[in-house]
């Protein structure tokens, strides 16, 4: 399992190849969001996120891998772990949570059941990816109340979590934005009647093979407030076999690693050849 020893492991080995490494800010729980940065920070930069939802750390050591792997002059930007205390309370259970009152609530949430192995929330019972202002509460899994999954949250951007990645997109301004999740192998691409890039978006496929699929009716995600705010180019990557549970075993990563393996240095081109 790759947990928080294994990522501050990692982020010492890329501060160790000269990466900045440092907080974005802070969860609800007051731990910190790391970002990491590599190349320059001249020209079209990438922005690269993962673990948004709690039980999909899988992506964490695949972004890390990824990173880790750079050797690209072009400016590239991670927060490879958004949503820290989530993917801890997956992990560790209720023993994450110092809180009591904190603790109860989230065993209420979760129907008494001490194992947290499916929660893709935060520790508010909040879901990252459908707190952000566009379309807000129009998704059509969305729940009003605090939940495992798909609570919007009392109003968009809400969490600390989401408020601190956004400052950080709005500081970088990336021409290309890559939102990792699991599962499915799948693409998903375009905001509403934003049916920008793609032929950029169509390289990116070949490179990963990855079916690209339209996301006309998502809403309250990172990659449609992207899309909705700024004239550039942002996609969702849903990484491992689709047959595969969650949360993703280890043996998958591999798979996941060889098949994004030069995204990077891909998505800093395209960066560079978007217009500002």
């Amino acid at each position: 399992m790759y947990g928080l020893l294994e990522y501050e492991r990692d982020l010492n080995e890329l501060r160790a190849q000269g990466a900045r490494v440092f907080s974005i800010g802070k969860t609800e729980l007051g731990r910190d969001i790391y970002a990491v940065q590599k190349g320059s920070v001249e020209g079209g930069q990438v922005l690269v996120q993962a673990s948004m939802h709690a039980r999909e750390y899988l992506t964490t050591p695949l972004v890390m891998t990824l990173m880790k792997e750079y050797s690209g002059s072009g400016g590239i930007w991670a927060v490879p772990m958004v949503n820290i205390d989530g993917v801890l309370l997956t992990q560790e259970g209720l023993s994450s949570v110092s809180d009591v009152g904190r603790r109860a609530f989230l065993l209420e949430v979760n129907g008494g059941n001490y194992n947290f192995s499916l929660w893709k929330a935060n520790a508010n019972a909040v879901d990252l990816n459908v707190n952000y202002n566009a379309d807000w509460s129009y998704g059509a899994q969305n729940v009003t109340y605090p939940s495992p999954a798909n609570y919007i949250g009392r109003y968009p951007m809400s969490q600390s979590e989401n408020v601190a990645l956004a400052r950080f997109t709005l500081r970088v301004q990336p021409r290309v934005t890559l939102s990792y999740h699991t599962k499915g192998n799948v693409i998903y691409w375009g905001y509403k009647c934003n049916n920008s890039y793609q032929d950029e978006i169509m390289r990116i496929s070949e490179l990963t093979g990855y079916e690209m699929l339209r996301s006309d009716d998502s809403a309250g995600g990172y990659k449609d407030w992207f899309l909705a705010t700024t004239p550039y180019l942002g996609i969702t990557l849903e990484c491992g076999n689709p047959l595969l549970n969650y949360p993703l075993p280890a043996s998958e990563l591999p798979n996941m690693i060889e098949r994004n393996r030069g995204i990077l240095e891909l998505s800093s081109e395209i960066a560079n050849e978007i217009n500002p």
